[in-house]
C-alpha cells in the first residue's frame, strides 16, 4: 500500500514558517476571539520542550506556568481546556539522543514528562488526550514518534519498539491522570476513516479488511486493555516481550473515551488505496465525504462503545481577503454545517455517545501534510504565509459569526 496523504512525499511536508500562527505571542487575544467565535472547548497541546527544553531532571518553571495562565484564561472565559500531551511536536533533543519512542529512555522521558503537566494541571482540566493521530504511525513515524524511517528491517523493528512504548505511555498518563482525580477523562487521537471498496470483488473486501485492522489495531489495545494475537505476533518478530507488569498496565488503564479525527473516507481497490470518483474533492485533492463522517461514528461506537470526541474535523483550503479586508468562506461553512448534520444523525437517529465536536481548527495554522499556512483551516483568518512574512493579525471569517450561532444552538441552528 502506498501513503494516502502526501506528507513528507516529494518534499512536501516542510513548513517554511518558523513561527506558525504565533499563539505564544498572541494567547489573550486568541482566547478572546475564541470566546466570540462560540468555542466551547479548545484542544491544545502542552508542548514538551517548553516544559523540558532539554535533558534535564526538572521542569521548566517558566514553561509551566505558561500554560497555567492559559489554562485559567481559558476557564474565565468558560471555555473546556483539552491538553494533548503530543500532537506531531516531540523535542528534537528526544528524538535525536534518546530515538524518540523507540527506546526506553524516550519513554521514561515521557513519563517525566507526564508527571509534570498532570502534577500542574489535573486540578483544571478534565480531559486529556495522550497522542495525535496515533495510527498514522504506519506513515509518518518521525512525525509521530520521533522515529526515522529509512525502509531498512532495523527501522520497521525500532518502529515497532517505539509502537509498544507509546501503548505504555498512554497507560501510564490514564494512570496518573485518574489518581489525580478519578473524574478526569482520558482519550486518545486515531485518524479514522471509513474504508469503502472500488468493486463488489473478494480482492476489494479483503483489501478493505486489512485496512480496518491497521486503523483500529491501536484503539483496539488501548480500549480492551489486550494484546491480538496478531499483534503479539508483530512484536515477538521485532523482539519484543512484554512483561506481565506491562501487561497488567494496559489491562488496567484503559482510555476513556475515543477521540478522532475526521477529514474523509478512503476507498480500496486489490492493490491498496484508490480514487474514489464518486466524490468531490477540496483544492488539495481530499475527498469531501460528510455522510462518511456518520459511518465512522457508528462503526467506532459499534466496536467499543464508549463516548467520542471529534477533535479534527475540517476544510483546508486558501482563503480569499476581500477588498474590505473580510474574508466570505461560504465553502468552510457548508462543509462544515454538513458533517454537523450527520454528526446530529448519528447521535439523535443511531444512538451514538458524543462527548463534543471540536473543527479544525479555530485559527490558521501550519497543515502537516503539506507544511503550509496557506492551506488555512480556521475560522479566525491570520496574516502570515508560507515563509512567516506578514502582520499575524488575527480577522474572523465568515464562518466564526456562523460558528457561533452553531454553538449558542447547540447545534440545532446551522443555517
Amino acid at each position: 500500500m502506498r501513503n494516502p496523504s502526501p506528507v513528507l512525499e516529494g518534499g512536501q511536508g516542510i513548513c517554511l514558517n518558523p513561527n506558525g500562527t504565533d499563539f505564544y505571542g498572541h494567547w489573550k487575544e486568541d482566547i478572546a476571539l475564541l470566546a466570540d467565535a462560540g468555542v466551547r472547548a479548545l484542544r491544545f497541546s502542552v508542548l514538551w520542550s517548553r516544559i523540558f527544553p532539554d535533558d534535564r531532571e526538572e521542569p521548566s518553571s517558566e514553561g509551566l506556568a505558561f500554560y497555567s495562565n492559559v489554562i485559567d484564561e481559558l476557564l474565565a472565559h468558560d471555555i473546556v481546556p483539552v491538553i494533548t500531551t503530543i500532537h506531531f511536536d516531540m523535542p528534537l533533543w528526544v528524538a535525536l539522543r534518546h530515538d524518540g519512542f523507540a527506546t526506553r529512555e524516550g519513554l521514561e522521558r515521557y513519563e517525566r514528562f507526564v508527571d509534570a503537566i498532570v502534577a500542574a494541571y489535573a486540578d483544571r482540566v478534565k480531559y486529556w488526550i495522550s497522542y495525535c493521530e496515533l495510527n498514522n504511525i504506519d506513515f509518518i513515524p518521525f512525525v509521530v514518534a520521533g522515529v526515522a524511517d529509512d525502509g531498512s528491517p532495523e527501522a520497521a523493528q525500532r518502529i515497532r519498539r517505539a509502537e509498544w512504548h507509546l501503548l505504555l505511555g498512554n497507560a501510564y498518563l490514564v494512570r496518573a491522570c485518574h489518581a489525580a482525580d478519578p473524574s478526569i477523562m482520558v482519550g486518545c487521537e486515531f485518524g479514522f476513516s471509513p474504508t469503502y471498496t472500488l468493486s463488489p470483488s473478494p480482492a476489494c473486501y479483503a483489501q478493505k479488511l486489512r485496512e480496518d485492522a491497521r486503523q483500529y489495531r491501536f484503539s483496539d489495545v488501548l480500549v480492551r486493555g489486550t494484546l491480538p494475537k496478531t499483534y503479539q505476533a508483530a512484536l515477538a518478530q521485532a523482539g519484543i516481550e512484554p512483561t506481565a507488569d506491562e501487561l497488567a498496565l494496559l489491562q488496567e488503564h484503559a482510555i476513556d473515551f475515543l477521540a478522532p479525527s475526521y477529514y474523509r473516507s478512503q476507498t480500496v481497490d486489490e492493490n491498496g488505496y484508490a480514487q474514489n470518483l464518486s466524490l468531490p474533492v477540496t483544492t488539495f485533492g481530499w475527498t469531501i465525504d460528510p455522510e462518511g463522517l456518520r459511518s465512522m461514528l457508528n462503526e467506532v461506537y459499534a466496536r467499543y462503545g464508549k463516548p467520542i470526541m471529534i477533535v479534527e474535523n475540517g476544510l483546508g483550503t486558501p482563503d480569499v481577503v476581500e477588498p474590505d479586508g473580510s474574508i466570505q468562506d461560504d465553502y468552510r461553512i457548508e462543509f462544515l454545517r454538513a458533517h454537523i448534520k450527520q454528526m446530529r444523525l448519528a447521535v439523535g437517529c443511531d444512538g451514538v455517545d458524543m462527548l463534543g465536536y471540536l473543527t479544525w481548527c479555530a485559527f490558521d495554522c501550519v497543515s502537516t501534510s503539506e507544511g503550509l499556512v496557506s492551506k488555512r483551516y480556521g475560522l479566525i483568518y491570520v496574516d502570515v504565509d508560507d515563509e512567516g512574512r506578514g502582520t499575524y493579525a488575527r480577522t474572523p471569517k465568515a464562518s466564526a459569526a456562523w460558528f457561533r450561532r452553531v454553538s449558542d444552538s447547540n447545534g440545532e441552528d446551522l443555517s
